[in-house]
């Protein structure tokens, strides 16, 4: 599977590297901060506008599936494919540079077991829909618990990923969106099977009062367990110029907080002007 395999593809990496390092008396784990760069997970809500699509396709980070973008036609896949959506998905795809994953509301497992088959329906329309372009599920309003009770989600979101597991054609990564630290590691600790490939574990504005500013986060201790790329972060509100503190210094932070996958911009429904700078800077 495309997850499994760029990780080992990554280890091996970094085996090779702290070696290398080794013989020239550099010590490996400084090296590999140096040069470590995060990859890109953009949340691209805009009414496929073909400039926007264009631009974070070519200017991704990585090739194939080194970086996401997550496409949002309506709430969903919709109950249709929609002409300007394939356009813009396709032509992603051409790129070579990133892939495009579905979004997918599950409204923090409030419905339970009995929205389970409403949930796949528009998971298998994502796949049906546009065939052979979408990479994986971005699975959003993901919660350790239904809200206002003690009723775990475990098991309704591990039935969720297993679901997109099962693709055949190896397009199944998932990613869970709780928007914060969840309170243990259980997203990521089952096994393949049901865990998440990649899990937001920030999302908010860079540093408005009332929005959640991810100025004010820290990851959570045991994130530190798992390497960078089982995590993203997701921060909109931020300036609308190249200036400082965007993109540059948001994204060192990030990488220092041992987040692998970052989208930092205006509002999702656009592109920041600086988005080239921000893949560059990653």
């Amino acid at each position: 599977m495309k997850s499994t395999k760029r990780r080992l593809m990554v280890l091996v990496g970094l085996v090779a590297a702290s070696a290398v390092f080794a013989m020239v008396g550099v010590p490996g784990a400084a090296q590999a901060q140096k040069q470590r760069h995060a990859n890109l997970l953009v949340p691209l809500y805009d009414n496929a506008d073909p400039t926007n699509w264009s631009r974070a396709c070519s200017q991704a980070n990585g090739t194939g599936d080194g970086s996401w973008i997550i496409a949002d036609p309506a709430h969903g896949p919709g109950t249709a494919p929609l002409p300007n959506w394939a356009t813009v998905i396709k032509n992603c795809h051409r790129y070579g540079r990133a892939s495009v994953i579905g979004y997918v509301w599950t409204d923090y497992g409030r419905g339970g077991q009995a929205s389970i088959p409403d949930i796949k329906r528009q998971i298998d329309n994502w796949y049906a829909f546009y065939p052979g372009r979408i990479a994986g599920i971005f699975l959003d309003g993901v919660s350790d618990a239904v809200p206002e009770t003690a009723a775990s989600n475990q098991t309704f979101y591990q039935a969720l990923a297993t679901y997109v597991h099962t693709r055949k054609d190896g397009n199944d990564e998932v990613v869970f969106n709780p928007g914060t630290n969840p309170g243990s590691d259980w997203m990521l600790r089952a096994n393949r099977a049901k865990n998440a490939d990649i899990v937001v574990t920030f999302e908010g504005s860079y540093n408005t009062p009332g929005l959640n500013p991810y100025t004010a986060w820290q990851p959570a201790s045991w994130e530190k367990r798992y390497p960078a790329s089982d995590f993203a972060a997701l921060v909109y509100d931020a300036p609308s110029t190249t200036g400082t503190p965007q993109p540059t210094s948001a994204c060192n932070r990030l990488k220092q907080q041992n987040v692998g996958y970052v989208y930092v911009g205006t509002w999702y429904s656009e592109l920041a002007p600086y988005y080239s700078d921000l893949a560059s800077a990653c």
